[in-house]
């Protein structure tokens, strides 16, 4: 008996270490495709599939216990594909400069992923066309075991999206309510507007077939593609490289968010198709073996409406928001003669100006006038009291509408300051123990508020936003201002250190103001135009592929090594200046002219 019992103990030197495992694992894979040539419907799938995902985590375990050889081989095969894949990963950073300008190419992974998402499309519809009532024939009929797994992927990807097309929606109508009621208590309506949406969303897809979603899936594509299409100069790109020895391209921002919402698009057509094909125009049919499939894709494709329209007031507030465009002063025009006032406000919308006339009140953005006889108009006044009081005569001066401009624009940059003083103030409450500072870029439509980068921080990530955002602080014409000023001067953004008081800061914005102002906008700002500010160290530096910022006295902010901005850093003086400077001359033994009405002349 004792000789037959050692026989055990040898085992683990015969037999490769998890072998019994890995038969027993081998046995359920035929056991799982043994039953599944006898499953009826895609029920019966989704329960194959939750053993065969037990069956997977059971190996997890085990392998982590244990290492199981084929597993690892495995996992090195899979970094092997990785790697050899490694053609389709690239470089990429931001070009906020443009100048000089570089080669405009997509990358060619996008139109692969274009093809291959129409290809796969098509093959969903021939599929369908090939087995009305369901393609999972093809599964029970070659690996049930692979099928189940793209049926999981499937059913994932279809989850997923009908959880974000029900959260997204109502997340926009907290933010709404939030607006709306203040800090109130608000789960009551939450959860009323959650309950009502998925119950609503449940009824249309019981009741309508899914195919306008899929149509609407198109044209979304196509309009995509229309807006990627035309070229035009934007402000800020996208730029890209294969390795370090291909050369760098850009890509403007508008074709990369054409090219994001377009494969999207592409992605969702082909997700629905493959998982509602048979049930396009019509009610489900009777002998339906993918019923689950078919109801959970129809209920994932009501969903992507609401979700477009998110996407829809998403890019229309972005549009309007963009502070590269230009809004019209707002002339507030009063008087008592109301021919007058009509007369007035005729000739200040021929100079491109809005016009709000009394009795509306006049808002804290508007230039007021009110319309009065020559002889009480103050027209050329120096310091006169506004509203400006001024004739018709006076309304056809040169003079009079440039003083109008610049009292706009005045209050434009008034405005500007005191929203920047709210934003540093909230964003002053996260700084870092180990210091660090914010970035600061008002003038660009995708940077929604202040930016923060630590010290301590490893992550290369973009800098989390603190505090709120631009737009609920800023007017759209204060950011407009911001914009002309500051890319003028050739500031794309704005490092401000920890400790550098919102005084300091002001300071160094007006040196750009008055540079805007003083040159109208021709002359870009340089390091010696801040040299009269106190307290601070203003550095200018262009970020550009091989120019990294490096200093021993000043952090360093962290920059993708591709990108291209020109920075304006703002830090505390340490009372040292990182230039070289020649010894200063002994003037000592250097001869000089005796003074006028000395002894001797």
């Amino acid at each position: 008996m004792k000789l037959l019992t050692s026989v055990f103990t040898l085992n683990g030197r015969v037999l490769p270490a998890g072998t019994w495992f890995t038969v027993a694992v081998c046995a359920f894979v035929i056991g799982l495709e043994i039953a599944g040539r006898y499953a009826a419907s895609d029920l019966h799938d989704g329960a194959a599939a939750l053993a065969l995902v037990g069956c997977g985590l059971a190996v997890a375990v085990r392998h982590r216990r244990e290492p199981l050889p084929w597993v690892a081989r495995l996992a090195t095969f899979g970094r092997r594909a990785a790697a050899s894949a490694s053609w389709l990963r690239y470089e990429h950073g931001i070009d906020l400069r443009g100048v000089p300008p570089l080669p405009r190419r997509t990358p060619p992974v996008v139109f692969m992923l274009v093809a291959v998402l129409l290809t796969w499309g098509g093959c969903a519809a021939g599929a369908w066309a090939a087995f009305p009532a369901g393609w999972r024939v093809i599964g029970t009929h070659s690996s049930y075991t692979l099928y189940l797994a793209l049926l999981l992927v499937l059913w994932g990807t279809l989850l997923t999206v009908a959880c974000v097309g029900l959260f997204v929606p109502i997340a926009v109508l907290d933010k709404w309510l939030r607006r709306w009621l203040g800090d109130t208590d608000r789960r009551g309506a939450e959860l009323a507007a959650v309950v009502g949406y998925a119950v609503l969303v449940a009824l249309v897809a019981w009741e309508v077939p899914p195919a306008p979603v899929l149509f609407l899936c198109l044209v979304v594509a196509t309009g995509a593609w229309a807006a990627y299409v035309p070229r035009g100069r934007d402000g800020a790109a996208l730029l890209w490289r294969g390795s370090a020895d291909k050369p760098v391209c850009a890509v403007p921002l508008r074709r990369v968010l054409a090219a994001v919402i377009g494969l999207t698009a592409l992605l969702a057509f082909a997700v629905l198709l493959t998982a509602c094909g048979g049930r396009l125009f019509a009610p489900p049919r009777a002998d339906d073996t993918m019923p689950f499939t078919a109801l959970l894709g129809t209920v994932a494709a009501w969903f992507l409406p609401g979700l477009l329209c998110v996407v829809l007031v998403k890019l229309n507030g972005a549009r309007r928001g963009d502070p590269a465009r230009r809004t019209p002063p707002t002339l507030h025009i009063a008087g008592s003669n109301a021919v007058d006032v009509r007369a007035a406000a005729r000739i200040a919308r021929r100079w491109g100006w809005a016009v709000c006339a009394a009795p509306h009140a006049r808002e804290p953005n508007h230039v007021g006038v009110e319309v009065v006889v020559e002889e009480r108009s103050e027209a050329t006044e120096f310091n006169p009291v506004w509203p400006l009081k001024v004739s018709l005569a006076d309304l056809q001066l040169r003079a009079v509408k440039e003083r109008l401009d610049r009292r706009d624009e005045i209050k434009v940059r008034r405005q500007l300051f005191r929203g920047l003083q709210k934003l540093f103030k909230r964003a002053s409450v996260f700084k870092g123990p180990a210091g660090g500072g914010f970035w600061l870029a008002p003038h660009w439509w995708f940077v929604e508020g202040v930016g923060r980068e630590d010290a301590d921080s490893a992550s290369e990530e973009a800098p989390p936003m603190v505090g709120p955002a631009y737009s609920r602080v800023l007017p759209r014409r204060a950011r407009q201002h911001a914009h002309a000023v500051l890319r003028a001067t050739q500031v794309d953004m704005i490092f401000i250190e920890d400790g550098v008081t919102f005084r300091n800061l002001e300071r160094a914005l007006r040196v750009l103001t008055e540079l805007y102002d003083v040159h109208g906008g021709t002359r870009r700002a340089e390091e010696m135009h801040f040299r009269g500010v106190p307290k601070v160290r203003a550095m200018i530096h262009e970020y550009e592929p091989g120019n990294p910022f490096r200093s021993d006295l000043y952090p360093e902010p962290k920059f993708d090594d591709l990108s291209r901005v020109r920075v304006l850093h703002i830090f505390r003086d340490r009372g040292a200046s990182e230039e070289l400077t020649d010894q200063p001359f002994d003037f000592s033994w250097t001869p000089a002219p005796a003074p006028v009405g000395s002894a001797g002349w």
